[in-house]
């Protein structure tokens, strides 16, 4: 008998996953939004100046908002995953939890509307942007391609950081399914 040797379980890695995935959306939501929000060029045509910013495209102003919602969504867990992280235990109430299952699913399936969203548009403005070759009067488009590409670029990037939200919302939304299944 005193061959068994009795090791303590290992804690578990999940509250630690959920809180700082939590968090990772949280940021990357925030830095996507700031970016989105903050880029406008302003390029020449002739003696004429335009500027052109994300409020010019729909679909820029469509995932502004559902950027803004999955921020909002996040915001309110963390509490709920500082809790968990510090207690080492769930909110046991079943209507939590079936909150948390279908709002982390509600979220998902939005980031990825908006993470698609983001990319198509990009990827179809772009091409209509590289189709003009001048404007009416003569005008040449060099300033407009150069000022357009760096919008462009931003907006990749921008989108980078909601991938990366979207990303950390799939791994969430696989927790709180574990978490309801546990439960039941």
């Amino acid at each position: 008998m005193s061959d068994l040797k009795y090791e303590d379980p290992k804690p578990s890695k999940l509250p630690i996953v959920t809180l700082a995935t939590r968090v990772t959306t949280l940021v990357a939501l925030a830095v996507s939004l700031g970016l989105l929000k903050s880029i406008s060029v302003t390029y020449k045509v002739g003696p004429f100046s335009e500027t052109f910013n994300y409020d010019d495209v729909g679909t820029y102003r469509y995932a502004f908002f559902g950027m803004v919602t999955g921020f909002c969504y996040t915001l309110l867990q963390v509490p709920f995953a500082l809790y968990f992280f510090f207690k080492k235990k769930r909110f046991n109430n079943d209507a939590f939890l079936m909150f948390e299952f279908y709002a982390d699913k509600i979220c998902l399936i939005l980031l990825a509307t908006v993470v698609g969203s983001v990319y198509g548009a990009t990827v179809e403005t772009k091409k209509y942007v590289d189709g003009i070759d001048g404007f009416e009067g003569g005008y040449d488009a060099d300033d407009y391609h150069l000022k357009m590409t760096a919008f462009f670029l931003m907006i990749y990037i921008s989108a980078a950081f909601l991938l990366v939200g979207f990303l950390c919302s799939i791994v969430l939304s696989i927790v709180s399914s574990r978490s309801l299944a546990n439960k039941s």
